[in-house]
């Protein structure tokens, strides 16, 4: 029996598109997908025909040839629909082969960066087997990637000295170029992931981000985009969000915390949330920590916005620039325990000292501060007691926030304005210029401005810290100009003050040590030392002038309230030395 042409021909043609279906397939697993150091589990393969477990040992190879060895690569469950072009991974993970580690670092080859990861699933759509193994041109519509773990071990190895010194100088494009001419992806998200960076060459070593969401739309990684400032992470749109951010500081005395951190890319903005410095326990077991005098802080900031940040230069260069930050609202609270030895002097951490000895590049054209409160609570082992200072409501501005040199050539001066209530009350305002250009020596200026001031305001502070008592007497208004460095600073104080009297304070040993007036002393000082009034009847207003060394002054704000204070002595007539004993 004779059939048909028409069955004929499409017997060949069936048999031609068998023939090449199958030819496809054998290539595809046996050339494609052949990898010389992997196996394929064929154990997990649902039948012949099943090419996921050739896949796996494909990738695993081009994970392994791509790392000189180092990383190792294991997927438990590969889901791979071809004509949907989607792969579907579970349980995956890179991890490292020390033996390779080992003989890398032996070699001088191994990177400074090391990493370990492994996620929960993935999910790709339209990724296809080419786009599996050419690396050169990645072209994938979305990535879904649920609780992910990202491990960094970083460490600086000296002969990998060029190729950080190389890599300086390139864009972040340049520096993947070797590995990818053009990725392309219009969505990637990440949920519930956890960033751990090892800093070896530091301490602490460990910093973890907790909880991290991230939401990118339209990566393109190629030459044009390389210089796009309008991108970030060379997106067009970035949502990235952390809770929960904690480290312990180097010295183990302080926990830092972050409530959330939330990035927007596409509005250059970074939204800080809940930031605390906080003592590691209670005054007591801070200072059980200490074997000389040292300052416990605490500080809290409900939020902080960074806004105009420059994502090229904080990718490419390692450099943060931002044309604002704003801080609303938030607390900062000083201690210090006087009956505490003092510790070795040190120098050089004024303001702009401690800004320039910054490692990473930083320029913050503009800081604002709204409704800030300061206190610094000291306490004093002659008089047992503790005294507080407030600033309250603190309004402000800090601009050219920089240790970037030729930014700081254009402009030198980083200055400060604030205002601000005295013990909850008294307004004031403070004006600070730092020179930048002359860092080194700490170069600075200070104008201090306060309101109406009385007896009732300074007591508080004046008893327990000063050993004094202000028995009548009301400044008018009060002002300061500094002009100092690292060792000296010279000023002027003006004071308009009417009805100056004072009562000398000293332990009362017959009453459990509380403080009582020195009778005498303070007949005497009122009577023939305190000047009552400034101006005096028929005189000019006294401003006297005085130059302060720095001594034992160790802290910026010590030093500067130890100048003012001198002035002030030698404006009522109480000579320092006898302050000092």
């Amino acid at each position: 029996m004779r059939l048909p042409g028409f069955y004929k021909k499409f017997i060949v043609v069936f048999s031609v598109v068998l023939f090449i279906i199958i030819s496809a397939y054998v290539y595809t697993r046996y050339n494609f997908l052949k990898a010389k150091n992997f196996k394929p589990d064929q154990s997990r393969a649902k039948n012949i025909l099943d090419l996921r477990p050739a896949i796996i040992a494909k990738l695993q190879q081009v994970v392994k040839d791509g790392s000189d060895g180092l990383y190792v690569l294991s997927i438990q469950k590969l889901g791979i629909d071809v004509l949907a072009a989607k792969l579907d991974a579970a349980n995956a993970s890179i991890t490292v082969d020390t033996v390779a580690m080992l003989q890398l670092d032996k070699l001088k080859k191994l990177p400074d960066d090391i990493f370990k990861i492994k996620f929960a699933s993935l999910h790709i759509d339209g990724i296809g087997l080419e786009d599996l193994i050419n690396k050169k041109h990645i072209a994938i519509s979305a990535i879904y990637c649920n609780s992910p773990l990202i491990e960094v071990y970083h460490k600086n190895r000296t002969y990998n000295k060029a190729i950080r010194k190389a890599s300086d100088t390139l864009s972040l494009y340049r520096r993947i170029k070797g590995q990818a001419t053009s990725i392309v992806i219009g969505k990637i998200n990440i949920g519930k992931g956890t960033f751990i960076n090892h800093n070896l060459d530091k301490k602490p070593h460990l910093t973890q981000f907790n909880v991290l969401s991230i939401v990118m739309k339209d990566l393109l990684i190629d030459s044009t985009t390389q210089y796009d400032t309008n991108r970030f992470l060379f997106t067009k749109y970035t949502a990235i969000e952390c809770n929960n951010y904690f480290f312990r500081t180097p010295d183990s005395l302080y926990f830092f915390k972050i409530g959330s951190i939330q990035v927007s890319g596409e509005q250059h903005k970074i939204i800080a949330t809940d930031v605390e410095l906080t003592p590691r326990g209670n005054k007591r077991q801070f200072e059980s920590r200490l074997s000389v005098r040292k300052v416990m802080l605490h500080l809290t900031f409900p939020k902080i916005a960074l806004s105009n940040i420059n994502w090229w230069s904080m990718i490419n260069r390692e450099r943060f620039i931002a044309k604002e930050a704003t801080i609303n609202h938030g607390s900062f609270y000083v201690y210090l325990d006087r009956s505490l030895p003092f510790g070795p002097f040190k120098i050089n951490n004024f303001p702009q000292q401690v800004l320039m000895n910054i490692p990473v590049p930083v320029s913050v054209r503009k800081l604002t501060l709204h409704h800030l409160d300061v206190s610094l609570e000291e306490f004093n082992p002659d008089s047992k007691e503790s005294g507080t200072t407030f600033f309250d409501d603190i309004n402000g501005t800090a601009e050219n926030i920089s240790n970037v040199r030729a930014e700081i050539k254009k402009a030198r001066y980083l200055t400060v304005n604030a205002k601000s209530l005295f013990m909850h009350k008294i307004p004031m305002a403070a004006k600070f210029r730092f020179d930048l250009s002359r860092y080194r020596t700490g170069e600075f200026t200070a104008d201090i401005f306060m309101d109406t001031l009385n007896n009732t305001i300074v007591n508080p502070i004046a008893k327990p810290l000063g050993l004094f008592n202000v028995r009548t007497g009301q400044m008018q208004t009060g002002f300061a100009h500094l002009e100092g460095n690292d060792f000296t600073i010279k000023g002027t104080v003006a004071l308009n003050y009417t009805n100056l009297h004072i009562d000398p304070l000293k332990k009362n040993k017959n009453n459990g040590g509380k403080l009582k007036k020195k009778t005498f002393t303070g007949l005497f000082a009122n009577i023939f030392l305190i000047k009552n009034s400034n101006p005096g009847k028929g005189n000019d207003l006294r401003k006297p002038t005085f130059s302060v060394s720095r001594g034992k002054h160790s802290n910026f704000i010590s030093f500067i309230w130890f100048s003012i204070l001198t002035g002030i002595l030698k404006t009522i007539g109480i000579p320092v030395k006898l302050v000092l004993n």
